[in-house]
This record gives structure tokens, C-alpha cells and sequence, in this order.
């Protein structure tokens, strides 16, 4: 006996079937989309917070005077409220300054040194490693000076200006905010900003806004355009008052590579090639100055591009095609070097394509300014028989000459070097870092700024003592003369009082690799 068929479903059947499969489709891709966009939203989070913030604009800190601006933590911070505002990266340096500024502010009477500096990552990381390297050097000058028998400690802020520096509007308000700007001062306020940044016009802008009566003292550490310092002379803006530097500039960079050549008596001819401005079409003051200095006759390279004939603009907007042309260019006539007038940052790019150019078999040397001590020495473009390239340049502080038995302030960068790669408050930083020269350079601004504190806090009568303002400590960095000098790690050192340039320096000595 067979069962008798079902009778097809009627219209109205099929249509409710039909609906009801839709609808369970719909639920079971409505899951999916609530799924993933959840997935999305957390990862969002999570990378934000690593990078120090938070994707609805706020900041990984209690601070109050830092902003969330284009998804970058700036203002000025204090690490104690919160190791994680600038990312991953920083977090045991930010926990070793937090650590010491909890230990200072348990002192009644201490003042406050703000380093301002592009921190945060930028493309590739550079600027990152910029920042930790100074921070680093700058968290041990504070650490010594809170060690000494004098007054008062220091407490250490940062003053985060962006990656590119093009934030410091922001952060100069808030440093000027929180700073001693009147006849007397209050415990914890800004007496002295260190670093500043690179030689760009972001910097320049922010050293005048801070140097606005009532202004606040700056030591630089690795600025070097020619004078980007208390005259002003970089531009037509006028002096900049308080504004000094512990770097050496990039007339005295190429001066003593024309001496190098004298010596090596180095012939042959230099194409020339230079950035005018920075990635973001800002001044880029650094790669000026430079440029300015390979062609003024008084230093001594002038003679070699003459003989070339060969200058080559490069704007860092146009990418790499303009380097290709160069280094292409370049095999049309007979050339020995290339002085480089700019930013190591495109170095490896420029360096990889002239390793690729068609007379690649032809020997030649880059010759540049300080910004290369960043350049990797493992760099493969340097190590290629079948493409010999050299790099020259003139380390601001090279780890390896001022550990040199003929440095006669030899022990002043091995006390410095020592106390680096000692643990402190359990973070421990790595010997490489020192490789850079940013470390020992923001030890010594640091250094600088502290002994103007300590000496601006002495009355009269030696026994009183008292927080300094922001002018005294200004005054006393252009006292530095004669036998009151600076004991930093690259060796002591003065301050011109017209020029607020370091002085007392000995002739810096090029480098190349490989």
C-alpha cells in the first residue's frame, strides 16, 4: 500500500516559506556583520591603546594638559600620570621617569625641566628612536642631578610636539602655562625646556612662542642650522632671547671636513644636492644651513661642486622617482662624491638607487652632515663590491672618539656611559642606544639646564636657597664663561653669551662607513 502524495503547497504556503528562509538567512548575516564589526571596533582599540591613545580622542594619562590631536597624544606630560600616552615603545622609559618624579615630588621645593621633542611614531619608527634615545639620555641627567648634594631636585616632563613636530602650538601653550614666568616661582613649575627639536621651522616657531617675555630658558641638544640660537639670524624674525645649544653647527661640520680633505688631500669634483624643505613643506632648516655651508668659499668645499657643474633640488614630496633621476643623472658625467644637503631619513632610499644606476662600477662617496649618524653601517648598498659607496659625515657625539685615550674629558663620557647602562628604578637601557649620539647630546642639555637651576637657587648669603624663575635660570646660561663651565658627557664645555653657541669645542672629526 503506497501513501498517497501530499498535495502541493498552496501559493501562500510557498510565500511563507519562502520569507521564513530569508528571514533565518538575514539573522544568521546580521551575526556575522554584529561579529565583525565588534572584531573591528576592539581591534581599533587595541591599537590604539598601544599607540598610547584612544580612537574617541582621548589619551592613555592623567594629565591635564595633554590633547588628543589627529590621533596623536600631545601636550605636556607627565609620565607618573600614565606610562602608556605615548605607546608601547616608551613604556619602560616613561616607568623610569615616572618612578623619579614620584621620588622628586615628594620634596616639597624641586623645579621642572620639560623636554620638547617630536615623539611618537612616526614613518618607519625614526622619529620614535629619536625621541627614546633622548629621553633616555635626558632621564639620566635628571637622575645624577637628583643625586648630588644640591638644590633643588628635578622633575622631568615631556613636551610632545607630534612626530613631525607640527603639533607645537599646543604644547608650547601648555609648557607655558605650567611654567615660572614671574619674579618668584612655585614648586614643580617649568623653569627650563631642553631639546626643541630638529633644525625645521616647526622648531624655530616654538623657540619664539616660548622665548615671548616673560620667556622661558632652552638648551637645545642636536639642533646645528646656522643661527638657529640666541641671535635669531636663521631668518628675519629677530634674537630669539634664552635660546642656547649644545650641538655643533653645520658650518663646523663642514669646515672640518674641508680639513679632512686638505689632509687626505682629496681632489676631484661633487655634485650637489639639497631639500629646501620638509616632508610636510615646512623650511627644513637643517638641510639648508648645510647646503649653504658645502657652497660658502670660506670653508672649502665651494671649489669641488664649481667643477662638477652638477646641482640637483629634491623636495621629499616628490618621492622617489626624483632620486632616481639624480642617481641616473649622475653617470652623464665624471663625479667622485655627492655632497648631501638633507634628511638621513631618505638616505637608504637614495643609497639603494644609486647602488642600481647604470655606472654603479664607479667608486663614489655621500658626503653629508650629522643627521646621518642615524645611518645603519649594515646598510647592504655599503657593503657591495660590484657598487663601491661611501658615506662621509661629522658625529655630533661619537661614543667611540669620546671614549678615545687622547679625549682629555675622556672620564666625563665614561662616568656618563656608566651610569647609562646601570639599572634604575628596574629598567635597564642598551649600550647601542649611545650609538646614535641623541642620548649623550640630551644628557648634556639636561645637564646644562640643571646646573643654571642649581646655580640661579644660590641668594646672597650661599646657606639661602630658593626655587629659581625662569629669568634667573636664563640669565645664569649666559654666565657660563671662562672656569664656570659645563661637565656633560661629551666634555665640558661654555656658552658664547652673544650667541648662546657652545664653545670650547674641539674640532669635530668625520667619519666614514663603510
Amino acid at each position: 500500500m503506497y501513501d498517497e502524495p501530499a498535495p502541493a503547497p498552496s501559493f501562500a504556503e510557498r510565500a511563507w516559506s519562502l520569507l521564513r528562509q530569508v528571514g533565518t538567512l538575514f539573522r544568521r548575516r546580521l551575526v556575522v556583520i554584529v561579529v565583525v564589526v565588534a572584531v573591528l571596533i576592539s581591534t581599533a582599540v587595541l591599537v590604539n591603546y598601544t599607540q598610547g591613545s584612544w580612537p574617541w580622542g582621548g589619551c592613555e594619562t592623567n594629565s591635564a594638559d595633554v590633547v588628543a590631536i589627529e590621533g596623536e597624544c600631545v601636550g605636556l606630560m607627565d609620565p607618573a600620570d600614565g606610562t602608556m600616552v605615548l605607546g608601547e615603545q616608551y613604556r619602560q622609559i616613561l616607568e623610569a621617569i615616572a618612578a623619579e618624579n614620584r621620588t622628586v615630588a615628594k620634596d616639597k621645593d624641586y623645579s621642572t625641566i620639560a623636554l620638547m621633542a617630536p615623539m611618537g611614531a612616526g614613518p618607519r619608527g625614526l622619529v620614535g628612536e629619536r625621541a627614546l634615545h633622548q629621553l633616555e639620555g635626558a632621564f639620566i641627567g635628571q637622575y645624577r642631578a637628583n643625586r648630588s648634594e644640591t638644590f633643588p631636585k628635578i622633575r622631568l616632563l615631556l613636551a610632545n610636539t607630534g612626530h613631525d613636530g607640527s603639533k607645537w602650538r599646543a604644547t608650547v601653550q601648555a609648557v607655558r602655562k605650567n611654567a615660572a614666568t614671574g619674579a618668584t616661582a612655585s614648586p614643580g613649575q617649568v623653569v627650563a625646556v631642553t631639546g626643541m627639536g630638529p633644525s625645521q621651522q616647526e622648531s624655530i616657531d616654538a623657540a619664539r612662542a616660548l622665548a615671548k617675555d616673560p620667556g622661558i630658558p632652552m638648551v637645545a641638544d642636536f639642533i646645528t642650522a646656522a643661527g638657529f640660537n640666541t641671535t635669531g639670524e636663521i631668518d628675519d624674525g629677530g634674537p630669539i632671547p634664552g635660546l642656547t645649544r649644545t650641538a655643533v653647527s653645520t658650518s663646523a661640520q663642514v669646515q672640518a671636513i674641508a680639513e679632512e680633505f686638505k689632509k687626505m688631500k682629496v681632489g676631484g669634483n661633487a655634485a650637489l644636492m639639497w631639500a629646501d624643505v620638509t616632508p610636510q613643506g615646512t623650511k627644513d632648516l637643517y638641510a639648508r644651513s648645510l647646503k649653504d655651508a658645502f657652497l660658502d668659499p670660506k670653508l672649502g668645499l665651494k671649489p669641488y661642486v664649481d667643477r662638477s657643474g652638477l646641482s640637483f633640488p629634491f623636495d621629499p614630496r616628490g618621492g622617489p622617482s626624483l632620486l632616481r633621476t639624480i642617481s641616473d643623472t649622475i653617470c652623464g658625467a665624471k663625479t667622485d662624491m655627492i655632497f648631501y644637503a638633507g634628511r638621513q631619513a631618505f638616505m637608504p632610499t637614495f643609497l639603494k638607487l644609486l647602488r642600481s644606476r647604470p655606472c654603479r662600477s664607479t667608486p663614489i662617496t655621500v658626503v653629508t652632515g650629522d643627521d646621518a649618524q642615524d645611518q645603519n653601517p649594515n646598510d647592504p648598498s655599503l657593503h657591495d663590491p660590484e657598487a663601491p659607496i661611501k658615506v662621509m659625515f661629522v658625529p655630533l657625539a661619537d661614543p667611540k672618539r669620546l671614549d678615545h685615550q687622547d679625549n682629555p674629558h675622556r672620564q666625563l663620557y665614561r662616568d656618563f656611559r656608566d651610569e647609562f647602562v646601570a639599572p634604575h628604578h628596574g629598567v635597564t637601557f642598551p649600550a647601542a642606544h649611545l650609538g646614535s649620539g641623541l642620548a649623550i647630546l640630551a644628557y648634556d642639555a639636561v645637564t646644562a639646564a640643571v646646573t643654571a637651576i642649581q646655580k640661579a637657587a644660590i641668594g646672597v648669603d650661599p646657606s639661602q636657597l630658593s626655587l629659581p624663575s625662569a629669568v634667573a635660570v636664563r640669565g645664569q646660561l649666559y654666565l657660563f664663561t671662562g672656569t664656570n663651565v659645563i661637565r656633560g658627557a661629551s666634555g665640558a664645555f661654555t656658552l658664547d653669551s652673544r650667541t648662546g653657541e657652545r664653545v670650547n669645542v674641539t674640532m669635530p672629526t668625520p667619519v666614514t662607513i663603510p
